[in-house]
């Protein structure tokens, strides 16, 4: 529940900021990702960021202004990761694992975009 805040939340700062590139992300799915080098440190955490194939050009340009909104919400990185390839892949357990990511990872994948021009 506090992850899908921060995320809307980033969506919101995001938006205030810069608009063309909320519309961008609206077109994908977020996703906080939290890591840990040993069980002793504390975790860090990351903005995964599931795009289609075919935006995924157009949200990477912009990588430099999502990685300064994510470190103003204590992100360290932001990591860009193509949903068509995760769903495709045959050797992927994430469809027995997590289904409702497989989910939103489909309908990410087969979402139809506006021309934004």
């Amino acid at each position: 529940m506090i992850r899908e805040k921060l995320v809307h939340e980033y969506r919101h700062f995001v938006n205030a900021s810069y608009p063309y590139i909320h519309s961008l992300l609206n077109n994908c799915y977020l996703k906080i990702i939290d890591g840990c080098l040993n069980p002793i440190s504390s975790p860090y955490y990351y903005l995964g960021i599931y795009y289609a194939g075919r935006n995924g050009k157009e949200v990477t340009l912009y990588k430099n202004e999502l990685r300064k909104i994510a470190n103003r919400f204590s992100m360290i990185d932001i990591v860009f990761i193509n949903a068509k390839r995760i769903i495709r892949d045959p050797a992927s357990t994430l469809k027995k694992e997590n289904p409702r990511l497989w989910l939103e990872l489909y309908w990410v994948a087969s979402k139809v975009t506006p021309n934004l021009d």
